[in-house]
């Protein structure tokens, strides 16, 4: 039947048809030649698209400078441009991307099939009329700044709550007089994603006594921290100090390496270290009083997998390191 219906098509529609024949017989190409009308109608449907292209256009800009933010076909990525926005402004744009992107494929089909043209007024009453409506179920917080009110006033929506951020004081303390301090943290470029590891060392008087950074190829957040605590102790063991404290902004790994519920594949790696130390003590911190090790944890993101490189006392692109009395804050 398909072979039938492509000889017959031709005929049916008063389609002029040429064909080039080789040498034995078969056919090398078919030229379909169309009458005016279908050419006709062809640059009408291009010229229908071209007008969808600009009305698209307009709308988009629309949205971005109502945001001051960049669209993308993908929305994933689009909503990473919100990354420090508040997270009523984040949902709201991504509630307006979805609109549109509904909104104008409904108005393409209009005008494809039903032969309407587009009106902009119309358009962009029913946008922000649909974002508004759908507003309701947004739960975000919002921040207590001139930009967030003008979008919200915008788009007439209600405000939402203020979040109120609590500082919360952190500090350094050194090791004790017998240890020697390990500074770990890990970092991954997605989770999983590219991460890498690094380790700075300290001593009772809070001189650095080396530094270090490793690749850790694709693995997971905690897998990179995990892994910033053995390498570091791997690489300490030249300082030939048998009681170590360990000092990580990782809750999960600290609470795992306490109570021995490592993973299967990294707890034969961990018992074998353990055997050069006398006593290891684990601290808790946040990262604000852990942010030299932070640096040299991201720098190690850019390391291949097992690639390391260490350092002899301060490393020259560490350029502040944690000190006793001295208060750092978090925000949370």
């Amino acid at each position: 039947m398909t072979l039938v219906a492509v000889h017959i098509w031709p005929v049916e529609m008063n389609i002029e048809v040429k064909e080039r024949h080789g040498s034995c017989g078969s056919i090398w190409f078919r030229v379909f030649l169309l009458p005016n009308k279908f050419r006709e109608i062809s640059s009408l449907r291009q010229a229908r698209n071209w007008q969808h292209r600009i009305f698209a256009a307009r709308a988009w800009n629309w949205i971005e400078g109502i945001f001051v933010l960049t669209a993308h076909c993908n929305l994933l990525t689009s909503y990473q441009a919100t990354k420090w926005r508040s997270p009523m402004v984040c949902d709201l744009w991504l509630l307006a991307n979805l609109v549109l992107k509904s909104e104008l494929w409904a108005l393409r089909n209009k005008g494809v099939f039903e032969q309407k043209k587009a009106n902009w007024s119309i358009f962009y009453k029913r946008v922000l009329k649909l974002i508004q409506d759908y507003s309701v179920r947004l739960r975000g917080h919002m921040k207590n700044n001139a930009d967030d009110v003008l979008i919200l006033n915008y788009f007439r929506v209600h405000h939402k709550t203020v979040m109120q951020f609590q500082p919360v004081e952190c500090y350094w303390h050194p090791p004790n007089d017998d240890e020697i301090l390990l500074c770990c943290d890990g970092a991954a470029r997605g989770n999983p994603g590219r991460a890498g590891a690094g380790v700075v060392a300290r001593d009772a008087y809070c001189n650095v006594l080396g530094a270090m950074l490793i690749g850790l190829g694709i693995t997971t957040n905690f897998l990179a921290e995990l892994y910033g605590v053995i390498v570091g102790l791997e690489w300490a063991i030249r300082w030939g100090v048998r009681r170590v404290c360990i000092r990580s902004d990782s809750f999960s790994v600290v609470e795992a390496l306490k109570n021995s519920t490592l993973p299967w594949f990294s707890r034969q790696r961990w018992v074998a270290v353990c055997r050069n130390y006398d006593a290891i003590r684990f601290v808790h911190t946040y990262r604000e009083a852990n942010f030299a090790a932070d640096n040299m944890a991201k720098k190690g993101c850019l390391l291949e997998n097992g690639e390391g490189m260490h350092y002899e006392g301060r490393s020259l692109f560490l350029n502040s390191a944690e000190y006793p009395n001295v208060i750092y804050y978090r925000f949370k």
